[in-house]
């Protein structure tokens, strides 16, 4: 999953992260992990925060990347 990489390189805590989402902290840990999958909502909501495709976050679908 791509969800930490591009929290890193956009040089956030999973704090700010998750208020730009709209998650909790302790949610996007868990995503980040793999502990949790999320819901349909909550992938959409990470993917338009990073402006990244669903595929590319949770999936590591580097062709989904390119057709967001």
């Amino acid at each position: 999953m791509n969800i930490l990489k591009e929290r890193l390189k956009r040089g956030l805590s999973q704090s700010q992260a998750a208020e730009g989402i709209g998650i909790n902290q302790s949610m996007l840990s868990m995503l980040e992990s793999g502990r949790r999958k999320g819901s349909d909502a909550t992938k959409k909501k990470v993917a338009k925060f990073y402006n990244k495709s669903v595929g590319y976050l949770f999936f590591d679908d580097d062709i989904a990347e390119s057709n967001k």
